[in-house]
């Protein structure tokens, strides 16, 4: 996928149009004619904020604050629960992730083309079915959906799950761990802290969700992807731990 990404005005009105080789671009200049199109942010809404490459700023001061269901946008909180619902994802984490990665503005922009409140790579919404980034909804649900693989490739392992959402999946099977890179140090530092520390949504220790069911055999069946347990009745248990 190519992105045309320019970014000039603090009030520019960013368009999206599929090619006639099937390739998805955002723009915010003047689409060509004979182009089917629709925009994706216009004048008045929260502007895209372009961030140095190739994901994130240096923390800013709020980021480093809690991160509580007192500060997440209410608008997003019911996705953000059934997203992670679905996928057996901890919120707490996506909140962490949120928090850092776009601030909670659903038109975070960066000059690497990542996009919106989970700050997802052209390709990756792709990958994960998401139609457009701008989109709140669809956008956690692509995150989400986007991080719950990670952590099954990582086997939960969410130090590396989060690396890898950073400086992708080469990276870290090439180093076989955190990339010794400064700003995916620090960016899995920095949600790391969010995530354990003050920054939980609950106060509490963290939390993990398993579900149980029966399988065919009626065997007891515990998982903590119910997505890979379709037309199961589970029931969704969470766990703290240390």
């Amino acid at each position: 996928m190519l992105v045309a990404l320019p970014y000039h005005s603090a009030h520019a009105v960013i368009y999206q149009y599929t090619d006639e080789k099937g390739t998805i671009h955002f723009t915010n200049v003047s689409v060509a004619k004979g182009k089917k199109y629709r925009r994706v942010a216009e004048p008045g809404e929260t502007t895209p904020q372009a961030k140095p490459s190739p994901r994130q700023v240096a923390a800013p001061a709020a980021a480093q604050s809690a991160v509580t269901s007192t500060n997440i946008p209410s608008a997003y909180l019911e996705s953000i629960n059934t997203a992670c619902d679905r996928h057996g994802v901890d919120p707490a984490l996506v909140h962490a992730i949120m928090k850092v990665e776009s601030d909670f503005n659903p038109q975070a922009l960066s000059r690497k083309g990542a996009m919106g409140l989970m700050q997802l790579m052209p390709q990756t919404a792709v990958d994960m079915n998401v139609r457009n980034s701008f989109d709140p909804e669809e956008n956690i649900y692509g995150g989400v959906k986007y991080l719950r693989y990670l952590l099954d490739r990582y086997e939960g392992n969410v130090s590396l799950a989060l690396a890898a959402y950073n400086s992708g999946e080469t990276a870290v099977k090439r180093w076989g761990t955190i990339p010794p890179f400064p700003e995916t140090q620090n960016y899995v530092q920095r949600i790391m802290k969010l995530y354990h520390g003050s920054g939980t949504t609950n106060g509490t220790s963290p939390r993990y969700t398993v579900y149980t069911g029966y399988g065919e055999d009626g065997a007891v069946m515990f998982t903590d992807n119910p997505s890979n347990c379709k037309n199961k009745s589970l029931k969704k248990k969470a766990i703290s731990y240390y």
